[in-house]
Parts: C-alpha cells; sequence; structure tokens
C-alpha cells in the first residue's frame, strides 16, 4: 500500500470524451483559470473542461499544445518534452490509436526519455494511475478528431 500526499496541486482526469477532457484539481488561485487554456471551470466541485489539445503534467501545470490533429505533428512539437524531462510522456491521439511520425518520435527517443502512444481513454487512466504513485508524467491529448 502506498499513501500519497495531496498538494493541492495534483491534476487527476475526472472524465473523458472524443473532443474534451475534464480534469480535477483546478482550484481558482491556478493561473490556467483564466488563461484561456480551460474552457468551462466548475469553482464548486474544482473541474476544469477543455476542447483543445493540451500539455498536462502531475505537478498541476497546463500549457496548450500546437497540434491539433495527427497530421499536423512535426519534429518542434516535441522538443518541449526534453525541457521539461518527464519520466514518461503519454500521448492521447483521439478515438483511435495514431502513432506520430518516427521524426516526431525520434526527439523524445534521443532524449532517452519515455513514452507511450494510447487512444484518449487509455492515457487518460494511465495518467491518472501514474499520477496517484507521485511519477512526473505528461500527457499530451490531441481533443480534435480527424474527418
Amino acid at each position: 500500500m502506498k499513501f500519497v500526499l495531496e498538494t493541492g496541486l495534483n491534476i487527476l482526469v475526472h472524465g473523458y470524451d472524443i473532443a474534451e477532457i475534464t480534469i480535477t484539481g483546478i482550484h481558482a488561485e491556478h493561473p490556467d483559470v483564466k488563461s484561456g487554456l480551460i474552457d468551462e471551470w466548475d469553482a464548486e466541485n474544482h473541474l476544469g473542461v477543455i476542447r483543445k489539445s493540451i500539455l498536462i503534467r502531475t505537478d498541476g501545470s497546463i500549457e496548450s499544445w500546437a497540434p491539433q490533429i495527427n497530421s499536423e505533428f512535426k519534429p518542434e512539437h516535441f522538443l518541449g518534452f526534453t525541457k521539461a524531462n518527464p519520466e514518461i510522456v503519454l500521448f492521447g491521439t483521439g478515438q483511435h490509436l495514431r502513432f506520430p511520425p518516427q521524426e516526431c518520435l525520434a526527439v523524445i527517443q534521443q532524449q532517452n526519455m519515455g513514452y507511450e502512444v494510447m487512444d484518449t481513454a487509455a492515457a487518460c487512466r494511465t495518467f491518472n494511475v501514474l499520477a496517484a504513485e507521485g511519477r512526473d508524467v505528461i500527457l499530451a491529448m490531441l481533443m480534435i478528431e480527424a474527418s
């Protein structure tokens, strides 16, 4: 059994759907409540709904991510992960598993950084498990499905 101290900065995935993710752990003082990254915020329940591509870290930071669909991936979209130096990057690619191009993944591989490519549901569940273990993880989510 492992106990994890809640610091108030931890963000977890509360729910997910094809075009949105609901996160918990968002408090009124969180810098992204009014930044435009969170599309809807429920102050009473500390829930935020996001409907755009996003990066979420287990330390509570949230930032936008440029690619909106898989075909927009470029190697420079993957450079930011190396600066953050997480244990692992989880890529949520929507309702279906879609691998980024190899030249994009090579940016992460060259830094000896772990990554997993999953559909949105699997990425969200895995993020929560790893966050509960206190691991340093980035959840990179594409929110727009290619038609």
